[in-house]
């Protein structure tokens, strides 16, 4: 099973797609090497700290996706009943994407209730280990399923090829109580 440290990567590169989206939305403060120079020389205390902190955050999400789709498969498990759960993931994404997107880079007030909010999704992520409500997974082709046993699977199997290997023992990494990592 994986440690603590390990679900708290994994939740930082869940945002992914958010620091992305947070750049992209701020780009008026990146939009020159002056400006570019000034946040790495703290010129503007919040935007150079913010700035600093996405690039530790993208960083650590790649390393800990990288991570994952080497670990190895160290055990081996059945599954019966696989199916799709792909909302549970959208309701994720939506529900915390809209409120982090909202952060003001001028104003530390925003900043600080947006980092509260991260970190309060952060530790009931942590806590509960919904590491496979993870949008990066789909970038990599890996797909969640559940079943009926209320077993996760992480895959790059599609629901076809899983459904076809239902009863075979597979490799696995157990990433936590009843998640488990399947690869081709």
């Amino acid at each position: 099973m994986i440690s603590v440290l390990f679900r708290i990567g994994l939740y930082i590169s869940s945002f992914f797609p958010l620091y992305i989206l947070l750049i992209v939305n701020n780009y008026k403060h990146f939009t020159s090497w002056k400006k570019i120079k000034d946040i790495f020389l703290f010129k503007d205390l919040l935007l150079s700290v913010f700035s600093y902190s996405l690039i530790v955050l993208i960083i650590s999400s790649l390393i800990y996706l990288i991570v994952i789709m080497k670990i190895n498969l160290n055990e081996k498990h059945q599954f019966v009943g696989v199916c799709k759960t792909e909302d549970r993931l959208l309701n994720y994404v939506v529900t915390y994407l809209v409120p982090l997107l909202s952060i003001d880079l001028t104003k530390a007030n925003s900043m600080l209730v947006n980092l509260g909010l991260f970190l309060l999704l952060g530790f009931i992520y942590v806590k509960n280990s919904l590491v496979y409500l993870n949008p990066l997974f789909l970038f990599f082709n890996y797909n969640v399923f559940i079943t009926k046993d209320d077993d996760v699977i992480i895959s790059n199997y599609d629901i076809y090829g899983l459904k076809s290997r239902e009863g075979e023992r597979l490799r696995t990494r157990k990433l936590s109580y009843k998640i488990y990592l399947v690869r081709k």
